[in-house]
């Protein structure tokens, strides 16, 4: 059985690997809920700073990858 190969290489050559680079936005909203879970047990001002924080790791992410999906090339075709 000699059929065509599809193992990893040829994958390779269909499409390249697309990695994000590295951003602030996901520990920023990790740090948010972090501190929005502390606030629940301690306190409402802990509640409204971890509210903000996490909603600027939001925002932060939503602008990120609206740009990159800006600069990326159209090729046509969607995953």
């Amino acid at each position: 059985m000699s059929g065509p190969s599809h193992g990893p290489a040829d994958r390779t050559s269909e499409h390249e690997i697309h990695l994000p680079g590295p951003s602030i936005s996901p520990p920023l909203l990790g740090l948010g809920v972090t501190i929005l879970a502390f606030g629940v047990l301690f306190g409402l001002p802990l509640i409204i700073v971890g509210f903000a924080i996490m909603v600027i790791g939001i925002v932060t992410w939503l602008v990120d990858d609206a740009r990159r999906y800006a600069e990326a090339p159209d090729e046509g075709a969607h995953h």
